[in-house]
């Protein structure tokens, strides 16, 4: 039989509706503040940012985050095999343990939609101050945003292309893509100058 087109195989990244993108939004906004303060004076590391940011988009899959975000993992020291083994196993293996409750605590949030479990809350505040979580928190929800909002982008070039988009909300992925095309620009720029087999370990 002949192989299907790899390009009209079906677009299945999670994008926005209506009211995820009206809470997420508002959410980012309301961190505005904090996030302003954790570029002059952070409360986690930057390199702790970074993986917790490769954590959300574990599960959402953003490329244009991936490709950001793993380059300054890179830069930041970020052990990305330690990391990959952490997000698909669960286990921390050899890296620290509030460092990986972190990580799993930010997948835990995508993973659930923005409804980290009760269990995931309390390990989270067994490891860090109220500050630092909320620091963490402000870079959860900033870019699971924008994780969306890069899903969004590619699902209208998917409908372009002429593939399906499966659970497609046409509006909102619109609206999505507009708000953030300046910075989605940005980081596909960006990416050129990262290695593309860093990358391919998450």
């Amino acid at each position: 039989m002949p192989t299907q087109d790899p390009s009209f195989e079906r677009f299945t990244k999670r994008t926005f509706t209506l009211p995820l993108l009206a809470r997420s939004l508002g959410a980012v906004l309301l961190r505005l503040p904090v996030l302003a303060m954790a570029l002059v004076r952070p409360a986690v590391p930057r390199a702790l940012r970074e993986q917790v940011m490769l954590g959300v988009n574990s599960v959402n899959g953003c490329r244009y985050c991936s490709w950001a975000h793993t380059g300054l993992a890179l830069a930041h020291g970020v052990n990305l095999d330690e990391l990959a083994y952490l997000l698909d196993t669960g286990s921390s293996g050899k890296m620290d343990e509030r460092d990986a409750t972190a990580i799993l605590f930010a997948q835990n949030f995508a993973d659930t939609v923005r409804q980290p479990t009760r269990e995931a809350r309390a390990a989270l505040a067994e490891h860090f101050t109220a500050y630092e979580r909320r620091e963490l928190m402000a870079h959860i929800h900033a870019i699971y945003f924008r994780s969306l909002c890069g899903n969004s982008a590619d699902a209208w070039l998917a409908r372009l292309s002429g593939r399906k988009v499966e659970d497609g909300h046409p509006v909102p992925e619109a609206l999505a893509a507009l708000l953030l095309a300046p910075a989605l620009f940005i980081g596909w720029l960006r990416s050129r100058t990262f290695r593309p087999q860093a990358m391919e370990k998450l």
